[in-house]
């Protein structure tokens, strides 16, 4: 007795890899959209949750808090780029840098293809024990690196409380890339 051989016959194998292709070619660039509005909700909510937690660090512990842009994740940089990342220290003197690595509490990474610049003239954010931002209004404006415009700002008031406003990515980027 013969025994039936099971399989796929080239003709159906071809029309099943030719759907899927198809179905491929269709979603990549919604995956794309999804990957990419995903960095940017990441990008705010790490800039704000950073700020937030510099606040509270300063309450609870009854001294100053400062948040400033670093590259290395030990000393302040003297520009407004933050797209390096940033730090959160302890600022009990108001000091420029961090008086020692020990004072460091928190380094931020970069957010991935998101630029990050603050209002000239702030270099950092500066939180009193009582939760009030030192100085002026400081606002960071967000861009795309991919199509130099303008997401969104992340705005903190002297009060210290944060917020943040998002565009359609009709703005182009207030600064150079």
């Amino acid at each position: 007795m013969k025994q039936a051989t099971s399989g796929f016959t080239l003709i159906e194998l071809m029309t099943t890899l030719s759907v899927l292709a198809v179905i491929v070619a269709i979603g990549m660039p919604a995956m794309a959209v999804i990957r990419r509005s995903a960095q940017v909700s990441a990008a705010f909510s790490q800039l704000t949750t950073s700020l937030a937690t510099a606040r509270i660090m300063a309450v609870s512990r009854n001294r100053a808090v400062t948040v400033c842009p670093s590259s290395d994740g030990s000393t302040c940089r003297a520009d407004l780029n933050w797209s390096s990342g940033w730090i959160i220290y302890l600022d009990p003197a108001r000091e420029a840098q961090p008086a020692s690595g020990d004072l460091v509490m928190q380094v931020a990474e970069a957010p991935n293809g998101i630029a990050v610049r603050s209002t000239v003239g702030r270099h950092r954010v500066r939180y009193l024990p009582n939760g009030m931002s030192s100085g002026t209004n400081v606002s960071f404006s967000l861009c795309s690196t991919r199509e130099a415009r303008l997401i969104g700002r992340v705005v903190v008031n002297n009060a210290g409380r944060t917020r943040s406003e998002r565009t359609d990515l009709a703005s182009p980027c207030p600064y150079n890339l």
